[in-house]
């Protein structure tokens, strides 16, 4: 490992809204190495409900920076708005946290919190129709689908749902 590689840790950048993409193609091109994790949220697209891939942290790459890097360039990059800093200073990540983050994530930067449900346990619904309801878990019908039981309307409601929208209570 190279002295560079030692002293390496990661900083974020606020990038413009919804440029990512844009972001990271740049700051690749100046060689700095880039990490935006992605999720999957539930949207309702063409009024139906599809889950969408969406950046973790909206609005911000995560950058890995040496000690020698120029940082100050990182400003200037096309689609950053700023490197995030305290004072004059670069604000570094904790270490290990992104590492965590690309540890849990797929080849194509998807990240996934699974969790292993058990049937009746109390979970909460993120995103969606139901977002913000929390409920019991009736049942586990595939790898991807999960029906909840509802408190809605002074009875209790069987919903399916992704198994993505879901954490413990």
């Amino acid at each position: 490992m190279s002295h560079k590689e030692q002293r390496a840790r990661w900083f974020v950048a606020q990038v413009k809204p919804r440029q990512e993409k844009l972001a990271i193609s740049h700051l690749e091109r100046q060689e700095f190495a880039t990490h935006c994790p992605m999720v999957a949220r539930s949207r309702l697209v063409a009024k139906k409900p599809t889950l969408v891939r969406e950046p973790l942290f909206p609005g911000y790459v995560f950058v890995e920076l040496g000690a020698e890097d120029r940082w100050r360039s990182i400003n200037g990059t096309i689609g950053v708005l700023r490197l995030v800093t305290f004072g004059s200073t670069p604000a570094s990540v904790p270490a290990g946290f992104v590492e965590r983050l690309q540890d849990l994530a797929d080849e194509d930067g998807h990240v996934a919190f699974e969790e292993d449900f058990t049937p009746g346990q109390n979970v909460r619904v993120i995103g969606g129709p139901f977002d913000d309801l929390c409920g019991s878990l009736a049942q586990i019908t595939s790898s991807e689908r999960v029906v909840v039981l509802l408190q809605l309307l002074s009875g209790e409601t069987r919903v399916t749902l992704p198994r993505a929208q879901l954490v413990a209570a």
